[in-house]
Order: structure tokens, then sequence, then C-alpha cells
């Protein structure tokens, strides 16, 4: 079989696992906490500083519904439910007061980030679960997909990880060893996400440019991944594809978060579509107008890492310097040894050896012995 074949179905194998897993982790988290979406994604900015949007949210299910604690943050819980008169519009919202009517009970629901209370109250049979935990921002990711042209693009990236062979010059044999250090730029983006767990919340609203520093550092450094991974990894194909799913799982989200931080547009506003939170599926959604800033921001700050990745790669297997130089330094390798030139032969000599394969070697004849007979 083509090596490049395998390598296609090498890298089919590998999604559809990824795919197999998330939806197979899904209906685990559904059995284990009893709730039709166990996880959910934070769409609006209403519940921030305690959740940000793009988060993940983990829902559980209550037993009791009528029996959910409401007060004023910190102690009530945060709960998600169905708006009333909706079916299919999501709010996570912190219960702050119990209604009692005639053993009809019901919930007064506030935003952290609103100034007043929500409108109507909830039904306790609408609440759907509470809130139990919550991942920084990573959520953007399926928010993003939801998209078409968020779709498109990273469609558009795994196409270029999984073609890439069929682009480039042919991979060359590694030389040196991998170097573990080398990954450290990939490590950053990662801890900063989960610093967002631990940084006061307060201070990323109070001044949103401590969050947004932190997120144009993740990128900046993102780009020096983009420039050492194609010369660090033994195997191509391995640093690709490591490289593909920290752009699509990481990078995405943070670009994502950039865009909320400098154009103050939450997902909220990505599409035709209401709620403060939203089940995650991959059911596309139509596009409102102010995506086009989000999208336009994304591809600014993504599509240069992936052309300094494609051009250090493509460097890297032609040889040219001084990536090659780079990639040896950065594996301990020897120096690349100058190919010999055969000797040149001076002009003088040269005209001098034809010359003397032009001249006849003159053949010397045999002279007769002399007759030293004597006549009688």
């Amino acid at each position: 079989m083509d090596p490049r074949v395998k390598d296609i179905i090498k890298y089919g194998v590998a999604f559809a696992v990824l795919l197999l897993a998330f939806f197979g982790g899904t209906y685990i988290l559904r059995g284990a906490l009893g709730t039709e979406y166990p996880m959910m994604v934070v769409v609006s900015q209403s519940m921030v500083p305690t959740l940000g949007v793009g988060d993940y949210i983990i829902v559980a299910k209550i037993p009791n519904t009528n029996q959910i604690t409401a007060a004023s943050p910190p102690e009530g819980e945060i709960i998600v439910f169905l708006k009333p008169g909706t079916t299919d519009e999501y709010i996570v919202h912190r219960a702050i007061r119990m209604i009692n009517s005639n053993g009809v009970v019901s919930y007064v629901t506030k935003g952290d980030n609103n100034a007043f209370p929500d409108g109507t109250p909830v039904s306790a049979s609408n609440v759907m679960g509470k809130v139990i935990g919550h991942i920084p921002i990573i959520g953007y990711f399926s928010l993003f997909i939801k998209t078409l042209r968020g779709f498109g693009l990273v469609i558009g990236f795994m196409a270029l990880a999984f073609f890439i062979d069929y682009i480039l010059a042919a991979k060359k044999p590694a030389v040196g060893k991998f170097p573990l250090l080398s990954l450290a730029p990939l490590l950053v983006a990662p801890i900063i996400v989960a610093s967002y767990w631990f940084i006061p919340s307060k201070a990323q609203v109070d001044s949103g440019s401590t969050h947004l520093a932190l997120d144009s550092l993740s990128i900046a450094v993102w780009y020096i991944a983009c420039l050492i991974v194609p010369i660090a990894f033994n195997d191509d194909d391995t640093g690709v594809m490591i490289w593909l799913y920290h752009l699509v799982l990481v990078m995405v989200p943070i670009a994502c978060d950039v865009t909320w931080w400098t154009n103050n547009i939450t997902p909220s506003q990505w599409w035709y579509s209401t709620g403060s939170t939203v089940p995650i599926n991959w059911f596309l959604m139509q596009e409102q107008p102010a995506f086009d800033v989000v999208f336009n921001s994304i591809l600014r700050s993504l599509l240069p890492g992936a052309v300094i990745f494609v051009v250090v790669l493509y460097a890297k297997r032609k040889g040219w310097e001084p990536f090659d130089s780079w990639m040896r330094k950065l594996r301990g390798a020897p120096p690349k040894q100058p190919k010999e030139e055969p000797l040149s032969v001076a002009p003088a000599a040269l005209e001098a050896s034809k010359d003397s394969e032009a001249e006849p070697t003159p053949v010397q004849s045999e002279k007769p012995a002399p007759d030293n007979a004597q006549g009688l």
C-alpha cells in the first residue's frame, strides 16, 4: 500500500477515535449526571465574573427542583432552565429567591453581571439542572464550529494537515534527537487557559486588559511554536497532528476570546438565536453580520501561524538555510558537511596536457648492423 494512503487512513482513524470519544463521553455524562445536556457553553456575559463567556459548564440533575437553594451570590445555586414561554432557549442564571404560591414553586433568577432580576419567575418544572463546574473558554470551539464559516475553516485546517505530504516536498530522515524543551511553547496556551480558574474574575471584569494580555501572549508564543515544531519532531506526521489539535482545540478558542475582549461581541451575537447558554451539538446556525467581525479577527490571529508552520516545514524538507542549521542545533546534530568538489586543473596544465596528447610519439627505427666481413 502507498505510504501516503496509509497516512491518510491513520489520520482518519485518529479523527474518528476523537469523535467517538467526544460523543461517547457525552452519553456517559448523560447517564452519570442525569441531564439531557450535561455540558453546555456560556454564550453571554450575564454571569461574568462567576462564569466567563465561552466557558464549558457541567450541568447535573437536581433531585428535587422544589428545594433549590435560592439566595444572593455566592450562596444561591446557579441553575440552567428553559426561558418561560420558549421550548429551546436555555438560560444559566442564579436562583436568588423562591416563590411558593399554593404549593407551586418558582424561582426569581438573576445573572451575576445583570443589574436587575429576570422579569418572569421560573417554574420548578422548567429547571434542567444546576451548574457543578466549568472549564474556562474552551467551549468556544463548540460554538465556532456551529457556524458555517467556522466549520469550514476547521475542515480546511484538517485537510491541510491530512494532505500536506502531497503539497510539500518529500520527507527526509531525521537527524539528532527530539528535544523535549521544544514542547514548551505548546504548553503556554493551556497553562494560561488553566490560570483563568485562579486569576480573580473580578479583576478580569474591571480590567479586560489583563485577560486580553494573556490571550495575546498565548498567540504570540504559539507563533514561536509554529516555527519550532516543524524542525523539532522526529516524525513530521506526529508534529503536524499535534500542531493541528493544539490549533483547533486551544488556539481557536483563544482567538475567539480575543474578539470578545477587543470588540465586545459575545457568541450570543454570532447567530440568530437567543439565550445565555447553548447545548453542545453539531447543528449549524444562521450567522449574524456581527460574526463577520469575529471571523476576520480570528483569521488575522491564526493564519500567520499556519503560514509560518507550512513554510518552515517546506524549508526543512528542502534543506534550506538557515532552517537546516537551526534544526541541527535544536536536535543536537552535527553541522551539515559541505559536498566535496572535484579538484580543478589549472588552465596552463590543461593546455599542456592537450598538446602532449596531440603530438605523436616518434618511433625509433633500427639501424642495420655494420658489415665487418672482408673480401678475399
